[in-house]
């Protein structure tokens, strides 16, 4: 969420920039901005290129859309709201731990089930960044070793689900995702990679765990969200079982 925020405020601020420009005023990487460019790509337009100077150097130029300004005026104004649902602690020592850690999790929770299958890798790549930002301190005082746990879960949860995806592009050529009965076939899919359905089983495990020593959180909406996403995945069921199998 907080890269996020950040390119698409560097956007509305620079108006006309280069992938270089736009992380160096966000503070993010190059692939983040990249990947942010292609799913928020309704923002903005090639504009060209630049010269860098160097031997056969050209950089895309892309400048905010003159028709999508007030829009994304509108989803800054959405990501304000959200991010002052951050406990106090956070907003006022801001901590990066955290703020990353949520940033993932907002990506993983909210924005990963809602994604076609062509932008899900790049918003888990996009998660892992923010992970990554997170890693870069590890200290987990306060909440963080909570958020840490969840982000981790939920990472490994995504990879599962990416995995069965490309599997299935070639056992099930023509599959359809949206049936009814998509999340048994991904399930047997998965479970015919014996680490697959050892890594279904390793997630109801530490699922169980992690719920059962669950702290008191600021974010009250955390756990139920965990456990929407876990259960709307294609194999919330086999994790669930898992899980209740666990001592």
């Amino acid at each position: 969420m907080i890269h996020r925020y950040r390119v698409l405020n560097g956007i509305l601020a620079l108006r006309q920039f280069t992938v270089a420009d736009l992380a160096r005023y966000s503070d993010v990487k190059d692939t983040t901005v990249r990947t942010v460019l292609a799913r928020e790509a309704r923002f903005v337009e090639r504009a060209g290129t630049r010269s860098e100077g160097r031997r056969g150097g050209q950089s895309i130029q892309y400048r905010l859309r003159a028709d999508a300004e007030q829009d994304l005026v509108d989803v800054l104004g959405e990501l304000e709201e959200l991010g002052k649902k951050v406990s106090p602690l956070v907003s006022d020592q801001e901590d990066p731990v955290i703020l990353s850690l949520i940033a993932a999790e907002d990506v993983l929770l909210r924005q990963l089930p809602q994604a076609s299958q062509a932008d899900r890798a790049g918003l888990v790549e996009l998660a892992n960044s923010d992970y990554g930002a997170a890693n870069l301190v590890r200290s987990d005082h306060h909440e963080a070793g909570t958020h840490r746990r969840v982000v981790e879960l939920l990472l490994r949860l995504a990879v599962v689900e990416q995995t069965a995806l490309e599997m299935a592009a070639v056992a099930l050529p023509t599959v359809d995702i949206g049936a009814r009965d998509w999340p048994v076939q991904a399930t047997q899919v998965i479970r015919s990679e014996p680490m697959g359905g050892k890594e279904l089983d390793a997630l109801g495990r530490d699922l169980q765990e992690l719920l059962q020593s669950w702290p008191q959180l600021s974010d009250r909406n955390l756990l139920p969200d965990l456990v929407t996403r876990v259960g709307g995945s294609w194999f919330g069921s086999a994790i669930f079982q898992a899980g209740r199998g666990a001592p």
